[in-house]
């Protein structure tokens, strides 16, 4: 703008508030239903680390199954334990006040990369934990313990079941995301 005296403002005039503002975080993740879900969200991590530790050693056709189970179980209870924090914090503080500000603010950006991280390996983990349970769905068997191609029935056929719910419960919700997308009339 060469010639001109006009500037430029930092933020807009506007008066419309930005719909993820502190205060709706604060009611959205401060909330006690947000951490009731978050510890119930810790259910299935806490299983998976109990069944992946307490099986370890029984899975002599491909020993990563029990740690995938410890693995999917500790990343799953470190993305809850993020939610917890992050509901306490906007819990324990006024929602107007400069230091929810500042320390919801520090806390998000911390969680929202710590969060993302987590899932990108967990999507990975996911993954790989598939192709080890489905790819020996067929040679498994569960009687004599001294063949090598057995795993103990509890460790396995909950390995396969939450796999399989795991696959079901994200096509729903991705299902849902594109409902609601729909049927509301949103476009970004």
């Amino acid at each position: 703008m060469e010639g001109t005296s006009e500037t430029v403002p930092l933020r807009s005039e506007s008066s419309t508030v930005s719909p993820f503002s502190m205060a709706a975080a604060g009611k959205t993740f401060g909330s006690t239903f947000s951490l009731v879900s978050a510890l119930l969200a810790s259910i299935i991590p806490l299983i998976q680390l109990i069944i992946g530790a307490y099986y370890k050693g029984d899975c002599p056709i491909d020993q990563r199954i029990p740690t995938y189970m410890i693995v999917s179980g500790v990343c799953g209870l470190a993305l809850t334990g993020i939610a917890i924090l992050l509901s306490i914090t906007f819990m324990c503080f006024v929602s107007d006040s400069t230091a929810l500000n500042v320390l919801a603010s520090c806390s998000l950006c911390i969680s929202i990369l710590a969060t993302i991280i987590i899932s990108i390996f967990l999507f990975i983990w996911f993954i790989l934990g598939c192709v080890w349970v489905f790819s020996i769905r067929n040679e498994v068997q569960f009687d004599n313990r001294l063949k090598s191609n057995y795993c103990e029935p509890v460790l396995y056929k909950a390995t396969f079941a939450l796999l399989i719910i795991t696959i079901i419960w994200s096509s729903l919700q991705c299902c849902f995301s594109c409902f609601r997308q729909c049927c509301t009339g949103q476009s970004n």
